[in-house]
């Protein structure tokens, strides 16, 4: 029982130390990105923080068996180097306990993964498109500099604005290119010239630009064959760069309506969901022959093959979910045998590392002799 709460111990300070310093490097990968994309227009600067708050389930989710495979090789490869374990099994502590403890932190870990994976990031994703969608109209006016060319919408649009209230409500000096039907093959073009306008957002929710005492041009460049159109008043439809509905559809679907409709993209999406909490006993499993060094070995020896199966281990989850998803590779067998093959690789491993399998090979030598 001591040394039971001893690894215990052990494993779950190294656990929340590499899970800590991962999710850090992840969040501020994620933070990069979207820093990247405001500065391109393509999100709100001013909900940056909430976006990144919202990305940090499907991260956690996807980090907490990885941390766990990486505490317990860190903390096992330093009790065999430190001679600790090796006086463990001369003493009478068998494999099969030594085991017993990464499964149980391995089953922790996998309900602590699926309901992040199941219940909280779907949550999380709905916010965080709901959060985009409300703030798209106002995306434009955000992102707009005075004395500055902007284009947005793949350069279907063009504003130039000469100042700007601190607001961002009141325009002076507007100057907007626009290609109405934004087809590149089109090569109609709108030009609107204002001296002062205004934001304004409708009883329906929708945003407008209001234009005063201005121009509209309507026709083609380097053609004579154009409209003027002048106004005391315009108003047109803010509507700005729209956030695409279909990137986070099937992650923002709750657990059970993928169920419900098991459509090849649904059921590729479910078995992602299961996979990461699968993934934590497999790999807590496969962490205990890993971290076996030698008395001449350091600390890290088989440090890199560990992480060269965890990767390719993912790697094979990710590309079955793709065919799943396409059509290309049945459901039934899906993600399934991916987890299989760590499963006997472990199971292999183990067996290789504890001295059952020279045993095994030793016993059927002797019986077929």
């Amino acid at each position: 029982m001591l040394i039971r709460r001893y690894l215990f111990r052990e494993v779950s300070y190294t656990f929340f130390a590499v899970i800590l310093v991962i999710l850090l490097i992840a969040v501020s990968n994620k933070l990069v990105r979207l820093v990247a994309q405001a500065a391109s227009g393509s999100i709100p600067p001013n909900v940056l923080f909430e976006a990144i708050l919202f990305q940090v389930p499907d991260l956690l989710a996807f980090l907490l068996p990885i941390g766990l495979f990486l505490a317990l090789l860190l903390c096992y490869s330093r009790f065999f180097a430190d001679n600790e374990i090796p006086v463990m099994l001369a003493c009478g502590i068998s494999w099969q306990r030594l085991l017993s403890v990464n499964l149980v932190l391995g089953l922790i870990v996998m309900i602590l993964a699926g309901a992040m994976t199941c219940y909280v990031t779907p949550k999380a994703a709905q916010y965080k498109e709901q959060l985009l969608r409300n703030e798209g109209p106002m995306l434009l006016m955000q992102t707009i500099a005075p004395g500055r060319f902007h284009s947005y919408q793949k350069d279907k649009l063009v504003i130039y604005v000469t100042d700007l209230s601190s607001d961002r409500k009141s325009l002076h000096g507007v100057f907007i290119a626009e290609q109405p039907n934004g087809n590149a093959a089109d090569k109609d073009w709108s030009l609107i010239s204002a001296d002062a306008g205004s934001v304004y957002t409708d009883e329906s929710g929708l945003t407008y630009f209001k234009l005063l005492d201005g121009r509209r041009y309507n026709g083609t460049p380097g053609e004579m064959d154009y409209s003027i159109l002048s106004f005391q008043e315009y108003q047109k439809l803010l509507e700005g760069p729209k956030v695409q509905e279909g990137l986070y559809f099937h992650r923002t679907m709750p657990t059970k309506m993928l169920m419900d409709n098991p459509t090849p993209s649904n059921l590729a999406e479910l078995q992602w969901r299961l996979s990461i909490p699968l993934a934590a006993p497999l790999l807590a499993l496969l962490a205990l022959p890993l971290s076996r060094v030698g008395p001449r070995e350091g600390r890290f020896g088989r440090l890199f093959i560990a992480l060269l199966i965890c990767i390719l281990y993912f790697n094979l989850l990710t590309m079955c979910k793709r065919f799943i998803a396409s059509g290309a590779l049945s459901p039934y067998i899906g993600v399934w045998w991916v987890h299989l093959l760590l499963l006997v690789i472990g199971l292999a491993y183990l067996a290789k590392t504890s001295g059952r399998w020279h045993q095994g090979y030793h016993h059927m030598k002797q019986r077929f002799v």
